[in-house]
């Protein structure tokens, strides 16, 4: 029976623990909220260690792998705690946090030895949801989803995407999201912090920003009927998501996001100009979106 500890019970680490179960592995779960932890034995996970209680070191000795499942803020002290455990030399780590280049920055040039022998593979499940906690995890989370992983450069190969798998350890944690369901895809740390802000972390902020526009006709708040269709819901839903949670992810990508959002400001002078003069292509704006969105959205 393979082992796994996830370490940060929330949404993500709560979903993967329902398939891993459901596929009998034996799963040991780590949890600082005292709420989540009565949620998750509610759920029966029966092994679950607060995660000031260091009693989960015991769990350490014959696990396959590791997950961590916290914010990206908390991730790199999660690593110091494990660096000092005996773990056994076979057992991988992951995350599953949003950004990745400062993380796997900070791994790789870490001159604490202990840390360095980590088998340490940063991943992001392109997965989730406008809701969190452990309350809301489905089984089948990461079903189909894609899951970029990003291995510290001494264990890869430079190609055009940015490395390569060669490392055995990623080899192992490549297996273990195939085994969940989902489609890993190997990936440099830079690169893939390029690419989350215009695929996942700048459209949160623009979502946000169609949500403040309202305060311009704030009349429709006294509506006593719903002011807005199905395209106001759709493109604000996930401005409801956890706002702690993506104060993190936005402020570790702040680099890639302000670029991001110099390209939205350029495009929205342009088109603004264009429109201002009636010249602005609307039709053909359109095609080319749906061309785009069909190409990104393969399903």
């Amino acid at each position: 029976m393979k082992k796994y500890i996830i370490w940060g019970m929330g949404l993500l680490g709560t979903s993967l623990a329902l398939e891993l179960k459901k596929k009998g592995a034996d799963v040991v779960g780590i949890e600082k909220s005292m709420e989540n932890i009565e949620i998750l034995r509610k759920l029966n996970f029966d092994k679950i260690h607060q995660a000031d209680d260091e009693t989960f070191f015991e769990e350490i000795g014959n696990c396959n792998g590791i997950i961590i499942g916290t914010p990206v803020d908390q991730v790199y002290s999660i690593l110091e705690k494990l660096s000092v455990s005996k773990i056994p030399q076979t057992c991988w780590i992951t995350d599953m946090a949003s950004t990745k280049n400062e993380l796997m920055y900070k791994f790789t040039t870490s001159q604490n030895a202990m840390i360095s022998r980590l088998n340490f593979i940063g991943s992001h499940p392109m997965a989730g949801s406008d809701l969190s906690g452990p309350a809301h995890a489905r089984h089948d989370l990461f079903s189909g989803a894609t899951i970029y992983i990003t291995p510290p450069e001494s264990n890869s190969e430079k190609n055009m995407n940015g490395v390569k798998e060669t490392s055995n350890s990623i080899q192992q944690v490549m297996e273990f999201w195939k085994n969940v369901g989902a489609q890993p895809f190997v990936i440099s740390s830079e690169v893939h912090d390029k690419w989350a802000a215009y695929l996942s972390h700048g459209l949160h902020l623009v979502s946000c920003m169609v949500s403040h526009m309202l305060e311009n006709i704030p009349e429709v708040y006294n509506l006593k009927i719903p002011p807005a269709a199905g395209s106001f819901r759709d493109i604000t839903r996930v401005a409801g998501s956890n706002p702690k949670l993506w104060d993190g992810i936005i402020n570790s990508n702040a680099k890639e996001v302000t670029k991001y959002l110099d390209s939205l400001e350029k495009l929205i002078h342009d088109w603004k100009l264009l429109l201002a003069e009636k010249k602005l292509p609307v039709e053909d704006i359109f095609k080319k979106s749906a061309v785009i969105r069909a190409a990104i959205i393969k399903n």
